[in-house]
């Protein structure tokens, strides 16, 4: 089981309100994957109080877990994420410039359907270690 961080679930879920409905659709599926990776279920979640079990690790000032197997948005650090992942991580993080998330922008449906190229995976990876793991 990760842990889990509701500030971040918060951050992914205020992007619902979104004009973008791709980036509305990102979000929701970020989100799902964030409470299945906590081993958690919505009921869970939307619960006055989550289980002690499920309490959030520690976080540092960016919000990052800081406890043992703990990635970046509370992820799980024993696998690689996929694109998909990367991708949305990328371009929610705070660190990631304005001009580079607006490039993206131009990826998102390729991403989504999984329709990116090699090279692209290759780059999402290295902006995901550069902009997200820091």
């Amino acid at each position: 089981m990760s842990t889990f961080n509701r500030a971040t679930l918060v951050k992914v879920l205020e992007i619902l309100d979104s004009s973008d409905a791709g980036e509305a659709l990102a979000a929701a599926k970020l989100a799902s994957t964030m409470v299945r990776e906590a081993g958690l279920a919505w009921d869970d979640v939307l619960a006055p109080e989550i289980r002690t079990a499920a309490l959030p690790a520690p976080a540092d000032q960016a919000g990052r877990g800081i406890g043992p197997g703990s990635g970046p948005f509370g992820y799980r650090r024993d696998r690689e994420l996929s694109p998909h992942e990367q991708f949305f991580m990328v371009l929610l993080s705070p660190r990631t410039p304005v001009e580079i998330k607006r490039k993206l922008r131009s990826l998102e449906a390729r991403v989504l359907d999984g329709e990116i190229t090699p090279q692209e995976t290759q780059d999402l990876k290295f902006m995901y270690q550069s902009f997200v793991i820091g």
